[in-house]
């Protein structure tokens, strides 16, 4: 029987294996969910939040994004691999803060942030409704989570997507 330290060693195993794989491909540029990153990016523009984290951020194509388009927001991004986050570290500025950390058992505060997103990593939980758990619990009160997953990833986890969710 797998326990669950051995389930979350293999899901890193297997992140680590999937950006190593797609390291220079277009999917690593973010080039297959632009339209999707344009949505996000109007709809943070909309909320004006000032404090915003990426969960399961990769190499930080996503916050990259939202940096350049509103550099007054406080950007934040979680990955669990320590590759991903130095990337994320060199691609954006230092205000920005990238922390090591898995997702289902975050390594943060409650209800500091005013925007959580999850750009297509939610899938790679081997308990998604754990990492959604843990999101809403570092939303503040009012803050808005959006989740972008893919056809493989069950809805009942995230019913809103790819609609920005309000919760708490």
């Amino acid at each position: 029987m797998t326990t669950d330290r051995q389930r979350k060693q293999n899901a890193k195993q297997k992140s680590e294996n999937y950006f190593k794989r797609h390291r220079k491909s277009r999917l690593a540029r973010g080039g297959y969910w632009r339209h999707d990153y344009r949505f996000q990016l109007a709809e943070i523009g909309k909320r004006k939040p000032e404090r915003l984290i990426d969960i399961g951020c990769g190499p930080g194509t996503f916050l990259f994004r939202v940096e350049k388009a509103y550099p007054e927001i406080q950007l934040n991004a979680l990955d669990i691999l320590e590759e991903m986050i130095r990337e994320t570290r060199e691609r954006l500025s230092d205000t920005a803060v990238a922390t090591v950390g898995d997702s289902e058992n975050m390594p943060l505060s409650s209800e500091q942030y005013d925007a959580v997103t999850c750009n297509m990593s939610i899938h790679h939980n081997p308990h998604p409704e754990k990492a959604l758990g843990e999101m809403a619990r570092i939303l503040k009160p009012g803050g808005a989570r959006r989740c972008l997953g893919n056809s493989v990833f069950p809805r009942q986890f995230c019913p809103g997507i790819p609609a920005f969710l309000t919760s708490r």
